[in-house]
């Protein structure tokens, strides 16, 4: 007669990796349903042990099971406090005497500052000026400032809702959409009472201010885009938004040094944005991203030059990674772009580690764009050749030829 069913040796054989997937799926369920990462853990322990106990009940006494279940459950522990609660810690960014708050009507609470007052002949459109990232507000005044108040505008900078000192989202799943930034923006239009502004976004910063045109074109007076991110992501597979220097120098920094956020990417396709932010909030993954940034060569596009490093405080991860999920899936802008009539400069500097096409493409279909390249300068121009940057986009926005 044929023997049926798992002897109890094979029986707690298997139990053993059994228990450690019962607690990765506990983890997972209690992070999507209670979206707190201590009480996930708390799940995963009891699941762990309760099956290792149940896999050992016949093959081991008592104290054996007990002391099994204990290592087993504090060894996947370990495991998982290392990859929820390492890393470096974040570095804010402190208020200044100029930070001021917006309650916007879209919900997000926006930390802005209005440069000093305009000097001489008062321009009638303010200039709103937009960072990078996603996620990676400046921490110090722009280099552009003094000399655009001296022009006669009034300068604006703020904070992307999701970064700096501006308010995180409860829900980041479908919260920090570029629907969203461009919403956020239009309402600190109206709350500065301007009906029509100058927009200067750098990096990311022109792909939201290539997004508000497309959305809003008659409340743009003009705008400038510096070291632009890609106006539409689908249009750049893969890897091709970035120089082969670029490339190499961000894949190096993040697979040699953080391969957390690596495993974050993965676990956001596997176990969805609301679970994994849940084991990985701000706290944990801010600090991540702001190294992760800091160490990368802004530089890479001419090889062979200084590595620059620099310090990124009050970046935001979750702001940066579910912004550029959802870039991925918008409607191309391009065609509403063609539209558009609005004066635009676009800079780039020679050795951005963004590739030229990515920038070139901005004059190629804005109808009224001007482009200009910045010898010496990377991705960081406002850093690298501050007096060029300010003399171009000085005499841009007064109406002359840059």
């Amino acid at each position: 007669m044929m023997e049926t069913g798992l002897r109890p040796k094979a029986l707690a054989g298997l139990g053993m990796p059994a228990a450690l997937i019962a607690g990765l799926g506990a983890l997972w369920a209690a992070a999507i349903l209670s979206g707190n990462r201590y009480v996930a853990l708390t799940m995963a322990a009891l699941a762990t042990a309760a099956v290792a106990w149940w896999a050992l009940r016949r093959v081991a006494t008592a104290p054996v099971r007990r002391w099994t279940a204990i290592i087993i459950t504090a060894s996947e522990l370990a495991a998982l406090a290392a990859l929820m609660f390492g890393g470096p810690p974040s570095q804010p960014i402190p208020p200044g005497p100029r930070t001021r708050y917006f309650d916007l009507p879209t919900g997000s609470r926006i930390a802005y500052t209005h440069a000093a007052p305009a000097k001489g002949d008062r321009q009638s459109t303010p200039v709103i000026l937009l960072h990078g990232g996603p996620g990676g507000p400046d921490a110090k005044p722009s280099p552009l400032e003094p000399a655009l108040t001296a022009a006669g505008f009034d300068v604006y900078a703020y904070h992307q809702v999701g970064a700096g000192l501006s308010s995180r989202l409860p829900d980041a799943s479908g919260g920090y959409t570029v629907a969203r930034h461009v919403a956020d923006l239009d309402a600190l239009r109206a709350a500065i009472r301007a009906e029509r502004v100058v927009l200067v976004g750098t990096s990311w910063g022109a792909t939201l201010t290539a997004a508000y045109l497309a959305a809003h074109p008659d409340r743009v007076a003009r705008a400038v885009v510096t070291s632009p991110g890609m106006i539409w992501s689908p249009a750049f597979p893969g890897d091709r938004h970035m120089t082969a220097s670029g490339l190499r120098d961000q894949t190096g920094v993040l697979w040699d040094r953080h391969p957390r956020l690596l495993l974050s990417a993965v676990l956001v396709e596997l176990a969805g944005p609301r679970a994994t932010r849940a084991l990985l909030p701000d706290e944990a993954m801010d600090g991540e991203f702001q190294s992760f940034v800091g160490e990368l060569d802004l530089r890479s596009g001419c090889p062979g030059g200084p590595l620059q490093r620099r310090p990124q405080p009050g970046f935001g991860y979750w702001a940066n990674v579910m912004s550029v999920r959802d870039a991925a899936r918008v409607a191309d802008p391009r065609p509403a772009l063609r539209r558009v009539a609005v004066p635009v400069l676009v800079l780039r500097g020679s050795c951005d580690y963004l590739a030229p096409e990515v920038a070139r493409e901005y004059a190629g279909v804005l109808p009224n764009a001007v482009f200009r390249a910045i010898d010496g300068a990377g991705h960081d121009i406002g850093d690298d050749r501050p007096e060029r940057y300010r003399e171009l986009v000085t005499r841009f926005l007064r109406g002359e030829s840059p």
